[in-house]
């Protein structure tokens, strides 16, 4: 296929797209900068931003920032879970 008429293809589909998290992917990789990750609220995080997140919390963690096991996570979970239920 013709480069040309591929691009032409690809600019009438993003001119229909509606989604506004479509769109920011689209962005994102135009721009070299590809969405990695997710936060807990759905924000987008690029390589960069995420990377910064990491080392959030990280330095949060060694400010004394409370955290948790895997196991201690996981019963939490389950716990919530029987309470739930039990509604």
């Amino acid at each position: 296929m013709n480069i040309e008429v591929r691009k032409k293809q690809i600019i009438r589909k993003i001119k229909e797209v509606q989604g506004e998290k479509l769109l920011e992917l689209i962005d994102a990789v135009l721009n070299r900068n590809p969405i990695v990750a997710y936060t807990i609220d759905g924000k987008s995080l690029t390589s960069v931003e995420y990377s910064k997140h990491i080392e959030s919390i990280s330095n949060a963690v060694a400010d004394g920032a409370e955290t948790y096991t895997s196991e201690q996570v996981r019963t939490s979970i389950l716990e919530r879970k029987k309470l739930i239920l039990k509604k």
